[in-house]
């Protein structure tokens, strides 16, 4: 069951297909696909508790392309659609001046850049996706997995582990704190029980530990180590001893 719309702003007009039960909390937008591909695409999937939206034609109705009718178009669908979580596929060649605007709008709780997406790829994506939102992949795990690979390259702020992740910043922390976490936290958190484990090996010096958990200088790290621990790192590897 599907129907199309269309929705004007004073320049933009984009035109809409929607796949799936109004009452599904749960939507992914395909933006700017071909119409045929999208059939292809959706016709023979399996049952997903997701409303399956395909924007096929942004129309500039005025005499010039206005980014701020463009992404009130945009959030006039997501009012529209008023569902809990809503992904937007992107492919990942289209023109900047979609992917940038789409990319840091704040309206979607993740973004997808594809190359290529076969049926077979699609359904694969939505039962994944699907296991997330239900709970099936602790979210909080992630962020710390993220925060663990980019200690080593400096501070891990929030945009940093956003962009690993697909996610706006806005969004990002708003999940966090949803779980009853705050992003600072868990960067001290994992700085701290990295430090700890890296302690215990004698072979490792503590500037290259210091370096590992993104800090320029040891001094930082001894300061941090002490609000942690109580004493310094050198005194923690001697007490282990």
């Amino acid at each position: 069951m599907f129907h199309t719309f269309s929705h004007c702003e004073k320049n933009i007009k984009l035109h809409i297909i929607e796949v799936g039960n109004k009452d599904i909390k749960h939507a992914v937008i395909f933006f700017l696909l071909d119409v045929d591909k999208f059939f292809s695409l959706i016709d023979n999937l399996s049952s997903y508790d997701f409303r399956i939206i395909l924007i096929y034609k942004c129309e500039v109705i005025g005499q010039d392309f206005l980014l701020h009718d463009f992404l009130n178009g945009m959030k006039y669908l997501i009012d529209y659609l008023d569902v809990e979580n809503t992904q937007c596929i992107l492919d990942s060649a289209i023109d900047e001046i979609y992917k940038d605007p789409l990319y840091s709008s704040g309206l979607f709780n993740s973004i997808t850049f594809y190359k290529k997406f076969d049926e077979l790829c699609l359904d694969a994506f939505l039962a994944s996706y699907a296991y997330w939102t239900k709970g099936g992949v602790d979210f909080i795990e992630k962020v710390n997995n993220q925060i663990n690979s980019i200690l080593s390259e400096g501070e891990p702020y929030l945009t940093k582990v956003a962009k690993k992740m697909r996610l706006t910043p806005r969004v990002l922390s708003k999940k966090i704190k949803n779980e009853g976490e705050e992003f600072k936290s868990l960067v001290k958190q994992n700085r701290h029980e990295k430090a700890l484990a890296l302690l215990k090996k004698e072979n490792v010096r503590l500037s290259d530990i210091a370096y590992t958990l993104g800090y320029t200088e040891h001094s930082a790290f001894t300061r941090a180590f002490k609000s942690w621990a109580g004493c310094s790192p050198c005194q923690f590897r001697k007490h282990l001893k």
